[in-house]
């Protein structure tokens, strides 16, 4: 009898452990979502138009402006937060090397002068697009190691290289396209400030490349 209820008891001390991680990582991502949302809405709302927020769950939301200035025509942000909610997602994910990011989706006027992709090797989303295509060179931009893939390599690295290195810090990942529908999408870090300063170096970026 006993056995059964020390059983009793830890399976109840399991279940309220659970319940309290849950609740306390429940109302941690809720106001690191609100964090990010406030800090995105006000850095969207500098380049023009209207922004609009469609949120997915707690850990997860898009915001899209339209009739933005040049050189955009429309940007949106998309950002996913590492699971947290569950001690064993979070510690997958943490094992994955996942993190809290945002992917930035910004159509331009005018087709670019280059187009290329660039990725920071260290990332875990560096490392899938490492595999993904074999015409990599590797390169170092402010003193970070990364991966181009482009037709002149040299141009672009003066193009980026040319960038504030604080605002660029942020970027895990660039692709520029040029051909019929033009635009930059890059992944960046959502951490306190940083996706604010992302956004200036695209924004930086678009005008250089279509001035």
């Amino acid at each position: 009898m006993a056995e059964v209820d020390l059983s009793l008891a830890a399976v109840l001390v399991v279940a309220a452990l659970f319940l309290v991680w849950y609740y306390a990582a429940f109302l941690y991502t809720r106001r690191l979502a609100g964090r990010i949302a406030t800090e995105l809405k006000d850095a969207l709302l500098a380049i023009g138009g209207t922004a609009r927020i469609r949120w997915f769950g707690t850990t997860a939301f898009r915001m899209t402006t339209e009739d933005a200035r040049p050189p955009f025509r429309q940007v949106s942000l998309t950002v996913t937060l590492r699971p947290r909610e569950m001690p064993i997602n979070w510690a997958i994910g943490t094992a994955q090397g996942r993190r809290d990011a945002a992917l930035v989706e910004a159509s331009l006027w005018k087709g670019p002068k280059v187009s290329f992709e660039l990725v920071d090797s260290a990332t875990r989303l560096g490392k899938r697009r490492s595999r993904a295509r074999s015409d990599w060179s590797p390169v170092t931009v402010s003193g970070r190691p990364m991966l181009l893939a482009s037709d002149d390599d040299g141009r672009v690295l003066r193009i980026v290289e040319a960038l504030d290195p604080g605002t660029l810090a942020p970027v895990m990942a660039l692709h520029v396209t040029a051909g019929s529908d033009p635009g930059i999408a890059a992944s960046v870090s959502v951490q306190p400030g940083e996706a604010a300063r992302s956004l200036v170096a695209i924004r930086t970026l678009a005008e250089r490349l279509t001035g």
